[in-house]
């Protein structure tokens, strides 16, 4: 579906609405608007899964919580989590340096705080989110349709869609490779390639897939335009991948 609406918004983009999304709950709240205030907390919902697609993260389903939180507290542990979340976006795609001392799992964590917290106002207000969010998406992807260019984005791209271990790992994927280009040209054009060689690390991805041209690429001179990381050909059935890994 996020392929046929046009893919994914840039990452800095989509975290822009959800702190559009995270203040139009807020202004709901403050208005005692309780229809504006179901449809945007599934907004938040529906953003911040995409932003965990993006990174191929797997999100963990909310906890049900102890006992029962005012919904002012638990809008202020939303409000706390996007921030968060900005912050390590920020860091990723932005001007914001990546700190040295960056651990995996920071970004899905916060996207969980960010879920845990909609559900918990969902819950106090008596919003059946499962029931909701199917009925959101098929009216937005039918006004949406055809409103957006298509967006290229790593967790789209043909290559990682057709790498057979994608299921087992978090993977990014390169943009098709022009037929007798050569790779340090490839990697010229391929700017989520520098994205990953970036994060990879702290955000625990396990590989950039690259589906090379039928020419083929020379693995020494790939290892030579990229050292530090592992770079290696990877055949399955008639699918021929270069796959570049970080080296911890």
């Amino acid at each position: 579906m996020i392929i046929h609406l046009g893919g994914y918004w840039r990452p800095l983009s989509g975290l822009a609405r959800l702190l559009e999304e995270v203040g139009e709950v807020g202004a709901a709240l403050y208005e005692g608007d309780s229809a504006a205030l179901d449809e945007e907390l599934l907004d938040v919902l529906v953003i911040s899964t995409c932003l965990a697609n993006q990174y191929a993260i797997r999100l963990d389903a909310p906890k049900t919580p102890d006992g029962d939180v005012p919904v002012h507290v638990t809008y202020y542990a939303l409000v706390r989590e996007a921030g968060e979340v900005a912050r390590i976006l920020n860091a990723y795609e932005g001007d914001k340096k990546l700190k040295a001392t960056a651990k995996p799992g920071s970004l899905q964590r916060h996207l969980e705080g960010v879920q845990q917290a909609v559900f918990e106002i969902a819950r106090t207000i008596g919003l059946d989110i499962y029931a909701s969010i199917g009925a959101l998406v098929e009216a937005k992807s039918s006004r949406d349709f055809g409103r957006f260019d298509h967006t290229p984005d790593p967790i789209t791209e043909n290559s990682v869609r057709t790498y057979p271990l994608r299921a087992e790992g978090r993977y990014w994927g390169g943009i098709e490779a022009k037929e007798n280009e050569s790779f340090n040209r490839y990697i010229e054009r391929e700017y989520n390639l520098h994205r990953f060689l970036k994060i990879a690390s702290v955000e625990g991805l396990d590989g950039f897939v690259i589906s090379p041209p039928v020419s083929g690429w020379d693995l020494t001179a790939a290892k030579h335009e990229l050292p530090g990381v592992d770079v290696q050909k990877e055949n399955f059935g008639n699918g021929n991948f270069l796959v570049i890994r970080h080296v911890n």
